[in-house]
Order: C-alpha cells, then sequence, then structure tokens
C-alpha cells in the first residue's frame, strides 16, 4: 500500500519510477528482548526494467517508518542512477 502511494504521488513527475518493482521484502526485529522498542530492519529488494536490481534498507522502531525508508531509499536511488530529472 505504501508502494502504491508514493508511485501514485510521483509517477507523474518521475515516470521512470514506473519502471521499478519490489521483488523482496523482509523484516527482521534486531532486538526482541526490548518488546515494542525493538529495532525492526527492512530490506527492500528492487528491480527495473532493465533486470539490475538493488537492495536498501530502513531502521526504525516503527515498522511503517522503517518501510518508509527502505522504499524511499530504493525510488531514489532509481533517480540517482537515471539522472531522472522531475518532468514539468
Amino acid at each position: 500500500a505504501l508502494d502504491n502511494a508514493i508511485r501514485d504521488a510521483l509517477g507523474s513527475i518521475y515516470p521512470a519510477l514506473q519502471h521499478v518493482s519490489l521483488v523482496d521484502y523482509k523484516v527482521r526485529i534486531i532486538n526482541s528482548s526490548h518488546g515494542t522498542d525493538a529495532i525492526t530492519r527492512v530490506l527492500i529488494e528492487s528491480e527495473d526494467e532493465t533486470g539490475m536490481s538493488w537492495t536498501t534498507v530502513g531502521v526504525s522502531t516503527n515498522i511503517i517508518d522503517a518501510s518508509y525508508n527502505a522504499l524511499r531509499d530504493s525510488l531514489v536511488y532509481k533517480l540517482f542512477k537515471e539522472k531522472t530529472p522531475a518532468k514539468s
């Protein structure tokens, strides 16, 4: 849902993001003995239309925040590699 929301918001401005696919999503709890204060690590593997893949990581005590950080970094990485300017 988070991936779809970001793409809906940015897809018309950054068309290159339409070619990024979420390949894998992994969640790991780093210090489960801390209960609700445990650190969550999210790894996202993405791939583009050329078959190039990359992995990004998000870390937070909040799984949604960790997911957002990993997803944001994945999309920013794609734009950086493409040197994609925003569409006017």
